[in-house]
Parts: structure tokens; C-alpha cells; sequence
């Protein structure tokens, strides 16, 4: 191993989802099994987000683990106990999400409706919406200028300027410095445009005036306010979305947002200051600085083609787990049921737990943005995105292959992270402890004999050395769990003498259930085995999110570092756009004989994005040239 595991990887998509089964014997009854927690097991009871004393913490959160108690909301509970449950409805999810991928079935439980957004270095060019008389929408070049004006609040709290007020001046040569112009029509003035808050922040007293250039040669007319919302909104969300926002760009954001929305609803012509950047004539991207970021052209539900969830066609998961569709329109019930989980064994309740309770440092969301994890590598390509990619600096527009299903390695040994102090970003909980059995049972009705061999083996997964992941705080290691079947009892009617009776049958060895024998997925069984495997993972390799060297053996802070490093450029000159950008490292597939990534040793640089030290207004930027 040349450095660190990442605590997830992906199992690839096969050619093609299944379709349903059409076998049509019948079977009913119950499987009963056992979990054993292998590593710390974490399940929030979320009837209270301020469980222990840390949550005097300002907007700090803490969990009690999920039990029948009903905790109240104004007391803690910091050394009160009480028996640890796992809900019903958190090993179902664990074990559709397993089935789906061995029986090549949709991913039922995906944000079909969301457009990755990824930070890249191109340079987004000047531009002002346009909403002409008619009420149609069109995107019109502009120039940029600086304009000498203070900016701040009014006495009574209210921004003395918004985003598209009409400013009146001279031209000059663009990027130049306005001081002298006026808010109304009155004067000798031969320009014209919207004032847009400086990229870089109140704290340099600027706006910023974008002027159209030629309003007869449009550069897109296929605007809409749809078209606008969904390209703009979201880069807007995704800044507001950040742990570590200042309330100074959070207001900033917030503004231009709301600006941008009074614009859409207002009617009459009119103009509003953005900025766009367009590759071919396919893509147009918009954003409200000149450095931001890219909203995708595709969705989830485009990206994952036929493996985003059924609408018609049902896939063997959905036609035995069921399906909700929007609107609860063409709903399918579940064949099976499971029940909450109970522990096995009669303990003093302190004993289930590893300690009163544990801060863990911040996860964060998903980071779709991270395409060197995300997606597949196109052929010769040195840069990707969900749209285009360049291989030897040319650019080829094509939708990005997602990498499969997403899956967390397993830890031998956990090291759970001390003193680390409760903020607003951060939570605090309780962990049942490793080596607690938990027994359930999963009620089965009117489903085929390939269908009970198939939840069987799932559920004696562990007897093959295989776990499953179960709760929160994955990526640090929780929630590896081992299954066990004890008994399965299978229920028939039968009519005996005019009379209904109810025969139990009973079976309890399952040695002849096999992973072949019951019909799964040949191509995922050598990756699916090699990432559940509890062993897999050699136990003296850190498995951590991206480090740099100078973390190993650490607590994960500036997770950035690593990513900022992992972006290089093909120029050694000053030149920095998306032709230029080269990604370094790509995660490397489950079956790599070395699927380690490596610790980067080399400081961010200076220059870099995501380490210059200027903040702006609507995202950081690099140091050079504003808009």
C-alpha cells in the first residue's frame, strides 16, 4: 500500500439492469437472524438533538442512540441510559441497497432531481440578462468596470444598492475606474449599466457596473426562467451550503439571490448582471462571480441511466422491496417486512455502550464535486467534469460515467478521535460498543424460493467473513456489522378434511445456499466481496478521507489541502483555465491490487483557488484579474 484507503469506493454498474423475476412459486413466512456489531455502532434516537450537556454549545447537536424512550427536550441525559434498539426501517435500507447491487437492480433510494455542482478554473466572461418589452429573456455580453462607490447598509439596516440597480456614466476602457455617474437619466452620460457587489467583498467599499456591449447579436436567446433558476440557483445554494461561511458572503449570497429572484417575478423590460461561460454551442453555464462554479448540464437520474429508479419496468429489488413514485402515482407494495432489532443478551444497559458519549468531528454532505471520485476517468483524458472533459487540452463535450454503486470499506481497528471540541458543525453521541448481538426477524409473503435464498444468504453474509455497514459516521469506521441466520420457518395452508391448517416448516442449516447457487450478479461478486470483506483492508493502513502528508496519523482538518494539491496544471505559465487543469490522482477501483491513494507531500499552493486568502462575495477567487 503506497499511502491511505478512502473510507468509500464503487461497484461498478453492469451492462444492463435486471429485469423481475417471473418465477411463480409462492413462499411465506419469517427469517430470524443475529447482528453482531464488529465496530462501534452509532443509530440517532431523534426525538432529541440536545441529549448531553455539549449542546450548551451553541447550535451544537448531540444524539442518545435510538431506543424506546421518548427523551424529553429540555433536560440531557448525560448519565442516564437506556436499552439499545435497531430500527426495523435501518436494516431494511442496508439490505435493499445490498440486494440491488447483487441482483443488478435501479438504485432505488437516489436524489434523481439534483445537478452536481463542480469548482473548476474557467473563467466565466461578463453578461447581463435581458428581459425585453415582450417579457422573453435573452443573455447579452457586457463589459466590466470598477465604479468608485461605497457600499453598506442604510441606517435602517437595508443594502443602499441591489444587485441590477441602473447606473448612468462615461465608457472607458473596460475595467477601468468610474467616478463620476449618476442614478438617473439626467446628465451627459454615454453609458449605461447594472451594478453588481465587487467579487471581492464589501471590505474593498466597491460595486461593480456590467454595460452591455451589442444588445442587436444576443449571445443566447434560448432563456427561460426556468433555464436561469436552475443554472444560477444552484451554485448560489452550494455557497450558502458551506460549514465555514462567513455572514458577511452568506448576507452577500443571500442578496444577490433575492435580487435575482425580484427580477425573474417583475415584468417589463429590464436587466440583470450575471456571469456566463459557454463550451461549443452545447454548454452555457451561469454564475454570479467570473471564478465560480459549474452547475452540470445533466441531472442524477441522466447521469445513472437505466440503473435510476424504475418507472415502468420493475427491476428485481423494486418488485420485491417495492416502490413509491412521485405523487405516490404507480405504487408497488413490499413483499417483506423487518422488525426492530432487540439485544440478545440481558445487560446492566451502561454495558451496551462504549463510553457515555464521544465527540466526532465533521463529516460534511457528499462532495459530488470531487470528479476524480465520482466518475469514471474518460480515456486519455487530464481533466473531467459531468459534461466535458480535455484529453491533450481539447475538449470533448460528453456526459460523465458515474463509477457505480457507493460502498465504505471496513476497519480492523477504530480509532476514535479525543478532544475534539463541540461546535456548531460537529455532533456529540452514544455508541453501542463492538461484540453486542442484536436478534430480528424479516416476515416474508408470496415471494419465489430464489427470492428467500437470496435474503438468506445476505443475512449469513457473515458466516463468509462478510460485513455489512450499518448507521452513521461511516467514514471514521462505525456501524460494521456481521449477519447471522438462525432459523427460517416457512408457513403453508393446506385444506385437510374441509379444514384450513397451518403447517410450520422449519429448517435450519444453510450450507447448500451459495452466492451462485442463488442466481446473483457475476459481475460485481469479486468487488462486492473484496469491499465487504472485514479483513480486506489491511489493519495497519489508515483508511481516512484525502491527507496530506503532514496529517498522517492525525485528525482530518483542511480537507481541501489534498484535492487543491491533486489539481495541477499542463502551463508553467501564469495561464490558469480548464485546458490547463490535469488531475493527478483518480480512485482507483476496488480490485486494484493496491487501492491506496497516496499522501500528498507537497504545500498548497499559493496561487491556488482554494488557498489564496481572498474570500469574495460570491466565492473564493483567484488572485488576478476581478469581474
Amino acid at each position: 500500500m503506497r499511502g491511505f484507503v478512502n473510507p468509500y469506493n464503487f461497484i461498478r454498474f453492469p451492462k444492463e439492469k435486471a429485469k423481475a423475476y417471473e418465477d411463480t412459486d409462492i413462499h411465506t413466512g419469517v427469517i430470524e437472524y443475529t447482528v453482531t456489531t464488529k465496530t462501534p455502532l452509532f443509530i440517532p434516537n431523534s426525538s432529541s438533538d440536545h441529549a448531553f450537556k455539549e449542546s450548551e454549545v451553541k447550535d451544537h447537536k448531540s444524539y442518545d442512540f435510538f431506543s424506546y424512550t421518548e427523551l424529553e427536550t429540555d433536560r440531557t441525559y448525560d448519565n442516564e441510559y437506556h436499552v439499545p434498539v435497531i430500527p426495523g426501517s435501518e436494516i431494511r435500507g442496508v439490505v435493499r441497497q445490498v440486494y440491488e447491487t447483487l441482483t443488478d437492480s435501479c438504485m432505488g433510494i437516489l436524489n434523481v432531481d439534483a445537478y452536481p455542482v463542480k469548482r473548476t478554473m474557467g473563467q466565466f466572461k461578463p453578461a447581463l440578462i435581458h428581459r425585453t418589452i415582450n417579457g422573453k429573456l435573452e443573455l447579452l455580453n457586457a463589459d466590466s468596470y470598477r465604479i468608485e462607490m461605497a457600499c453598506g447598509e442604510k441606517e435602517d439596516g437595508s443594502e443602499r444598492y441591489s444587485n441590477g440597480t441602473i447606473v448612468y456614466f462615461n465608457r472607458i476602457r473596460p475595467g477601468g475606474l468610474i467616478k463620476y455617474y449618476s442614478f438617473s437619466k439626467d446628465g451627459d452620460f454615454n453609458g449605461s449599466g447594472c451594478l453588481i457587489k465587487w467579487g471581492m467583498g464589501c471590505r474593498k467599499k466597491r460595486y461593480h457596473i456590467f454595460a452591455g456591449k451589442n444588445a442587436q447579436s444576443p449571445e443566447e436567446r434560448s432563456l427561460s426562467k426556468d433555464v436561469i433558476e436552475r443554472k444560477l440557483l444552484p451554485v448560489i445554494e452550494s455557497y450558502l451550503s458551506q460549514p465555514n461561511v462567513s455572514s458577511l458572503n452568506e448576507k452577500a449570497y443571500q442578496e444577490y439571490k433575492q435580487d435575482l429572484q425580484l427580477f425573474l417575478k417583475e415584468k417589463g423590460e429590464g436587466y440583470f448582471p450575471v456571469c456566463y461561460s459557454k463550451l461549443g454551442n452545447e454548454i452555457l453555464y451561469l454564475a454570479p462571480a467570473v471564478f465560480s462554479k459549474e452547475i452540470s448540464d445533466h441531472n442524477i437520474e441522466t447521469l445513472a441511466g437505466s440503473f435510476s429508479p424504475c418507472k415502468e419496468e420493475v427491476c428485481p429489488a423494486c418488485d420485491l422491496f417495492g416502490y413509491v413514485r412521485k405523487n405516490n402515482e404507480n405504487c408497488k407494495g413490499s413483499k417483506v417486512r423487518f422488525s426492530d432489532m432487540y439485544v440478545r443478551e440481558k445487560l446492566d444497559v451502561k454495558e451496551y455502550y462504549l463510553n457515555s458519549r464521544i465527540t466526532l468531528q465533521n463529516l460534511g454532505e457528499p462532495k459530488l464535486g470531487n470528479v476524480d471520485f465520482y466518475l469514471k476517468r474518460p480515456a486519455g483524458a487530464q481533466f473531467w467534469t459531468y459534461d466535458y472533459y480535455y484529453a491533450d487540452q481539447k475538449l470533448s463535450v460528453y456526459p460523465g460515467e458515474l463509477r457505480g454503486r457507493k460502498f465504505y470499506w471496513h476497519h480492523q481497528k477504530v480509532n476514535l478521535p479525543k478532544n475534539i471540541v463541540p461546535v456548531n458543525l460537529n455532533k456529540t453521541v452514544r455508541m453501542v460498543k463492538e461484540g453486542i448481538e442484536f436478534s430480528g426477524k424479516l416476515y416474508f409473503e408470496s415471494i419465489s424460493q430464489k427470492q428467500l435464498d437470496q435474503l438468506i444468504w445476505i443475512l449469513n453474509s457473515g458466516t463468509e467473513g462478510l460485513g455489512l455497514k450499518l448507521g452513521g459516521a461511516k467514514p471514521l469506521g462505525m456501524g460494521s456489522i456481521m449477519c447471522s441466520v438462525d432459523r427460517v420457518t416457512e408457513r403453508r395452508i393446506t385444506v385437510d378434511d374441509g379444514k384450513i391448517k397451518y403447517i410450520l416448516d422449519e429448517a435450519d442449516q444453510f450450507d447448500d445456499i451459495t452466492y451462485e447457487s442463488v442466481g446473483f450478479s457475476n459481475t460485481v461478486k469479486k468487488e462486492f466481496y473484496k469491499i465487504a470483506g472485514l479483513k480486506t483492508v489491511p489493519a495497519d493502513v489508515e483508511i481516512t478521507y484525502p491527507k496530506e502528508n503532514e496529517q498522517k496519523g492525525k485528525l482530518l482538518d483542511e480537507g481541501y489541502k489534498w484535492f487543491t494539491n491533486n489539481l495541477t496544471f499542463v502551463t508553467d505559465g501564469m495561464v490558469r483555465n480548464r485546458e490547463s487543469m490535469k488531475i493527478s490522482e483518480a480512485l482507483p477501483q476496488i480490485l486494484d491490487q493496491d487501492f491506496s491513494l497516496p499522501y500528498n507531500d507537497k504545500p498548497v499552493k499559493k496561487n491556488s483557488y482554494k488557498n489564496n486568502g481572498r474570500n469574495g462575495k460570491y466565492g473564493t477567487r483567484p488572485a488576478g484579474r476581478i469581474g
